[in-house]
């Protein structure tokens, strides 16, 4: 495990630095046409949501190293595999999280929930980068918790292969939340998550509600 930690601490160092830029940029002039929409993000107090933000953030952190102590004797490989078998399991952890998170966002939008959890996160009607640790902490460690059993379930894996999908799906997540696109052609695939996860944050609560891709939403009639 100790040598797992540098490499992870450059992933989580990234992502803040592209959380900052990206909450930057938003509001940027430059970036005006670039934003999906110019309404307010949220009408909760700038004091209030960097609390929340803040305390998820450190929460995050406390949740990965946890469960990565925990479960690193049967979730990590300990030694080096193949190219080929690291790039099999990093598409099937990714395929299968992406299925289950589907799921477990669904899950969330139902009355309960969405009253004591999730509808925290949609206070947020048109989120920002900064808006993707707004949350209700229960939702925080669900969603990690679902990583790492994901990572679990097909391993144990290669440091390579965690590291990777640890960053695919961290990094993902700040960017969908970023609205922002690109207006580079060859990032439409992405720009069409970012707007499809804006619609979601703008009223269609029950449509797209994938994480990393929107085979989920296809699949089961709620793509937008």
């Amino acid at each position: 495990m100790p040598e797992i930690v540098w490499p992870l601490a450059a992933i989580l160092a990234f992502d803040g630095a592209l959380l900052f830029s990206l909450s930057w940029a938003y509001y940027s002039p430059r970036a005006a046409r670039f934003r999906i929409s110019p309404k307010t993000s949220m009408a909760v107090p700038a004091v209030k949501r960097l609390q929340n933000i803040a305390l998820n953030s450190a929460l995050s952190l406390v949740i990965v190293l946890g469960l990565l102590y925990l479960m690193a004797p049967t979730m990590l490989l300990g030694k080096p595999d193949s190219v080929l078998a690291n790039l099999l399991r990093i598409l099937g952890i990714l395929v299968l999280y992406d299925f289950a998170y589907y799921g477990l966002h669904r899950a969330m939008h139902l009355k309960a929930l969405m009253r004591w959890v999730h509808g925290l996160h949609h206070r947020v009607h048109n989120p920002t980068a900064m808006e993707s640790f707004y949350l209700h902490p229960v939702e925080l460690l669900a969603g990690i918790s679902l990583l790492m059993g994901c990572i679990w379930a097909l391993g144990p894996v290669s440091d390579v292969v965690f590291l990777v999908v640890f960053a695919i799906h961290s990094t993902l997540n700040i960017v969908v939340h970023s609205g922002l696109t690109s207006g580079v052609w060859w990032m439409k695939p992405l720009d069409q998550l970012m707007v499809k996860h804006n619609l979601h944050h703008r009223g269609e609560l029950d449509k797209n509600l994938a994480s990393l891709t929107p085979l989920p939403d296809i699949l089961f009639g709620t793509a937008r």
